[in-house]
């Protein structure tokens, strides 16, 4: 372990572990937590070898960080779900005596119950007779051929939480599991931990810390507990910060509304000093009439001088994903699984049937769709009039519309989270498809991991995955042409998978052809017309390639240069005009939006630009109380320079 100069804050955590108290170490952006929590466990570590200790994390990459920095055979460091499966996993009888609990109980939204498929009102501890409970990705209360059923990561919280409050012996063996429990990234974590952790635990006569790490400034996920104040823990501030310049420090505190000042770090060799000073660093407010006059901001002299214009350098934040998409290239695949007019139609249909405001009789599909007169909004067009101007709707919905409405269902399953289920893994530290991933993208995936080892020249890899055989030269020439005609620009998702078919660099798959055959047939018949480039271009965008991101995707993250687009993209959780003092009056929206604010602007390192694509004088003159008048710019006024 390299040794570590131990920090006041530290000290005083010691101070009240000594005590026997729990406690909450806060701090800002850039302030060091995690380099806290880890010399905190490896002073533990070195000082008291015997004593176990567990740290909860938020995601697998935090995971991965601290299993990197510290070796302990006492230390157990995992996501929150794993940690509270571990405890509770084995005490089947325990989880399903909750499970019928939950499924019993109308508030539980959540808990499908098994009764749909019994067809009973209520359902007794007999259906779970000899079955086991799994914790996996899916929710499915349905027996299996192998006598199991499966809890998801939605639910399993809830089913921990309501056995901690019924059984007193899965306290203790919480308490007996660590004798430090620590939570990184507290204000992300659910309310069902903190109360087991801060409640439930109590019951227990085992003697443990619990310590929680983290900023309530920066949770920006409406699932995190926020704050725990009203438990009145001893709390310790880390005021001090090590990544951001003196500029962007003074406009982050000026959103904090905890008491908490930030002050540049006292560490020389900190990221945010140079020759024992403090990098000033620059903030700029450009505000302009709409989001067109970007392009304005990034032909101007600023952006360059600032480096802006270098990709590596600059990442800009924006709020959705649909904003990132049509910048980084593939709005229409995203369209696709996020708002298709067609997927859209079929909803709206089923509801209304489900609502007995109509009645589907076994006609056609277009004989209930002119029924249904459903519209693309309240006061807009009918959904079939734009899709029937739509090439592109109007070819698939030629095709099915003379199926019965069951048949369109059961073909047009689209799974909206499986676009973006394509993560980096850092205890594997690679990119991965997520199981939500449909098969129509793990074809593709395979494709273009196969595109990627060829065209870098890790051919051994290549052969491995691939099923063309080469054992001569000929082949070779053969594999060349092929991998030549299938990296052609302007090749489609149908186009491209047919060729690696036909030339055997992937095999057939039984269960892709199920797919697009039947649940994914409406999926395929609009997928396999777009350019696989719009494929490409995402991926690009989920490894993050490509200078955009979301602005909840960058916690934890840090870039050189932040540009920062106010836009609300039409969600109304958010709303960026309420940090001036106009916009949404709701007090929820104004803290949402002020908590994800200072979460991105604190990602910048040497230079920010706040972008606002509004003109109104009222927010213009409020943003003085903010940024220094100076650097509040019209972006017309940079055109000239």
């Amino acid at each position: 372990m390299v040794e570590r100069t131990i920090e006041p804050e530290v000290e005083k955590v010691f101070e009240l572990i000594k005590q026997g108290q729990n406690f909450i170490l806060e701090g800002g952006a850039g302030s060091g937590k995690t380099y806290s929590l880890i010399s905190i466990i490896e002073k533990i570590s070195m000082e008291e070898p015997k004593k176990s200790i567990v740290c909860i994390t938020y995601t697998n990459n935090a995971v991965a960080e601290v299993k990197s920095r510290i070796i302990n055979d006492n230390l157990c460091v995992s996501t929150i779900h794993e940690f509270i499966w571990h405890v509770i996993g084995n005490f089947q009888k325990e989880i399903k005596e909750c499970l019928v609990e939950l499924i019993n109980d109308d508030a539980q939204k959540l808990f499908i119950a098994p009764k749909e498929v019994l067809g009973e009102e209520l359902i007794s501890l007999d259906y779970f007779d000899g079955v086991r409970v799994e914790y996996t990705e899916w929710y499915s209360m349905s027996i299996t051929e192998q006598n199991k059923v499966q809890i998801s990561h939605d639910h399993i919280l809830i089913v921990a939480e309501k056995m901690f409050s019924k059984y007193k012996k899965l306290c203790d063996i919480l308490a007996d599991t660590a004798n430090y429990i620590f939570v990184d990234e507290y204000q992300d974590t659910s309310p069902l931990v903190v109360k087991i952790l801060l409640e439930h635990l109590e019951k227990s006569t085992r003697n443990n810390i619990v310590g929680f790490f983290g900023d309530s400034m920066q949770a920006i996920y409406d699932s995190g507990v926020g704050n725990i104040d009203s438990y009145g823990l001893e709390k310790i501030q880390k005021n001090q910060n090590r990544r951001n310049p003196q500029k962007v420090i003074n406009l982050a505190n000026k959103f904090r509304s905890d008491g908490l000042v930030q002050v540049p770090s006292s560490d020389v060799a900190a990221p945010n000093m140079n020759n024992g000073n403090v990098i000033q660093g620059s903030v700029k407010f450009i505000y302009g009439d709409g989001i067109n006059h970007l392009e304005d901001l990034r032909n101007s002299k600023l952006f360059k001088d600032l480096e802006f214009d270098i990709p590596q350098k600059t990442k800009e934040l924006r709020l959705t994903h649909k904003l990132n998409a049509e910048m980084a290239g593939f709005s229409r695949l995203f369209e696709l699984y996020n708002s298709d007019l067609l997927v859209k139609l079929i909803t709206d249909m089923k509801k209304k049937i489900n609502a007995s405001e109509i009645v589907d009789k076994g006609e056609s599909f277009e004989e209930l769709v002119e029924e249904a007169q459903i519209v693309v909004r309240r006061g807009g067009p009918l959904i079939i009039d734009v899709v029937k101007s739509t090439p592109d709707l109007l070819a698939i919905y030629d095709e099915i519309k003379t199926f019965s409405f069951e048949e369109v269902i059961s073909k047009s399953k689209v799974n909206k989270d499986s676009l973006l289920a394509y993560k980096f893994n850092g205890l594997s530290s690679r990119y991965e498809a997520g199981t939500d991933r449909d098969r129509i993208l793990k074809r593709l995936d395979l494709i273009y991991e196969l595109l990627e080892l060829y065209k870098i020249g890790k051919h051994n890899e290549f052969l491995r995955i691939t099923k063309f055989k080469v054992t001569s030269t000929k082949d070779k020439i053969s594999l060349s042409k092929v991998m030549t005609e299938i990296s052609d620009d302007d090749i489609t998702v149908g186009k491209i998978i047919e060729l690696a078919e036909e030339n055997e660099l992937i095999s057939k798959d039984d269960l892709f052809t199920n797919f697009i055959e039947n649940r994914g047939y409406y999926l395929w018949s609009r997928l396999k017309i777009l350019p696989f480039q719009e494929y490409v271009n995402s991926i690009a965008y989920l490894r993050e390639y490509v200078s955009v991101i979301t602005q909840h995707k960058v916690k934890g993250s840090e870039y050189e240069n932040v540009l920062v687009l106010l836009d609300n993209g039409r969600w109304s959780q958010y709303n960026f005009n309420s940090l001036f003092g106009k916009g949404s009056a709701n007090e929820n929206v104004q803290n949402r939006t002020k908590k994800l604010f200072y979460v991105t602007i604190t990602r910048a390192m040497k230079n920010l630009i706040v972008y606002m694509p509004s003109n109104d004088q009222q927010i213009v003159e409020k943003a003085k109380d903010y940024f220094e008048q100076s650097d509040i710019v019209n972006v017309l006024s940079l055109v000239d320079e």
